[in-house]
């Protein structure tokens, strides 16, 4: 179940870039500077780059820390 869960995540990250990088060629926000307009595949690709993290972070296993006592 980690596994599909960081593999979900990872797919989803990728959408996300994808859809961001097709945001910036098609408003071509490299040339007109600083001005930023609310697109769907601005915010898809962020939400989408966002749940992936989130999905993956939740596939991954974290070891317990543990403390030597002295």
């Amino acid at each position: 179940m980690r596994r599909l869960m960081v593999l979900i995540g990872a797919v989803f990250v990728l959408l996300g870039i994808v859809a961001e990088s097709l945001y910036i060629s098609n408003e071509k926000v490299a040339y007109n500077g600083a001005t930023i307009s609310p697109n769907a595949y601005m915010i898809s690709g962020f939400f989408l780059i966002l749940l992936g993290l989130v999905l993956t972070l939740t596939g991954a296993r974290i070891p317990k820390i543990r403390i030597p006592h002295v």
